[in-house]
């Protein structure tokens, strides 16, 4: 089979697992010339796809894209996904399961650490938010660490779990975490924070989700974010329900069916973000900026310093060993069938 995931450009752990994992728990079955695709961990289920006979979806799920339009032809073979919303947007319920992540947990170098060998509390932005603040500096007046979700796959894992609680804006830090059997708290730093991935996984485990929303460090940041508003890209929802997240996506869909619209989004995001730069900023409504960014970089310290005591989420050991012997036993079999 020939592995398929998302590659950003700067790199992103959870979409980097792929690179690393199936390989260690199936050496030898993997093959750029395979006419099979594999997409197991990520939100990659109506992405553009290399050309390919069949398509094989292990534990992947929606979240930017509508349902690819071929879906019910013989191309499709899902095996598995990630949670009962992808599942019901697809119209196959039985085959909710998990993140593929969870099977981290069955490699024997990656068993939990032991509570006296767990340090600080970390936070772990998006990838995408890393450059939108001072990270650094907020989490040094937090107390807390700051890992790089842009790091090797491998490093951050290895940071997650010798903490003692992750603070995660990234899905994958929560995910990991939970699977590392450390607690985590989820936290929303922007509109790209994506509601219906989250509850998606959250309910897959039978968890709640309920994310607090971090104050905009920078002015440019939050204008980023207004963009993200008016052209469609804002996944952030204010009260995340299954019926919103639902609702929100039928809402997406209807949008991206949209000729007209998806043909002029890509110029008005590039003007709209590039407008800024166009205009003048007098020497005082810089400083002006400039304050109101350090006033904002506190206020998010003292924020994430308060959480920091807080006890966190953690899956509940029976279903968390169920869901990972349901996606053994599924990964097995599909295996055996190739």
């Amino acid at each position: 089979m020939r592995l398929f995931y998302y590659r950003a450009a700067e790199g992103n752990f959870g979409d980097d697992l792929n690179s690393w994992l199936w390989e260690e728990l199936a050496p030898g079955r993997w093959s750029d010339e395979a006419e099979t695709l594999f997409c197991g961990i990520g939100t990659i289920i109506g992405n553009a796809m290399p050309l390919a006979s069949k398509i094989r979806i292990f534990s992947s799920g929606l979240g930017y894209r509508p349902r690819p339009s071929d879906f019910a032809s013989d191309r499709w073979d899902v095996v598995a996904l990630r949670g009962p919303l992808t599942a019901h947007v697809l119209g196959q319920p039985e085959r909710a399961i998990a993140d593929g992540a969870l099977l981290l947990s069955t490699l024997e170098r990656l068993k939990p650490t032991a509570e006296n060998e767990r340090g600080a509390p970390i936070l772990i932005p998006h990838y995408e938010a890393m450059n939108e603040c001072d990270w650094p500096a907020i989490c040094a007046q937090a107390g807390i660490g700051l890992v790089d979700p842009r790091q090797c796959a491998h490093q951050v894992i290895d940071r997650i779990r010798h903490a003692r609680l992750v603070i995660a804006d990234s899905m994958h830090a929560a995910i990991i975490a939970d699977t590392m059997r450390v607690p985590w708290i989820p936290v929303s730093s922007s509109g790209r924070i994506n509601s219906f991935k989250w509850l998606d996984w959250t309910l897959s485990l039978d968890l709640p989700y309920e994310p607090i929303a971090l104050p905009m460090a920078s002015l440019n940041g939050a204008y980023r974010d207004q963009v993200r508003r008016i052209i469609g890209e804002h996944y952030r929802l204010p009260r995340p329900t299954p019926e919103r997240a639902l609702a929100h996506q039928r809402r997406m869909t209807r949008n991206e069916q949209r000729g007209w619209w998806m043909s002029i989004r890509p110029r008005m995001k590039h003007h709209l973000l590039a407008l800024p730069r166009r205009l003048p900023q007098p020497e005082m409504v810089a400083r002006a900026i400039a304050r109101r960014d350090r006033q904002q970089t506190e206020r998010l310290g003292a924020m994430l310093y308060g959480l920091k005591g807080a006890p966190g989420f953690l899956s509940g050991d029976p279903i968390f060993a169920q869901r990972v012997d349901q996606l053994s036993g599924a990964f097995d079999k599909l295996l055996r069938s190739t």
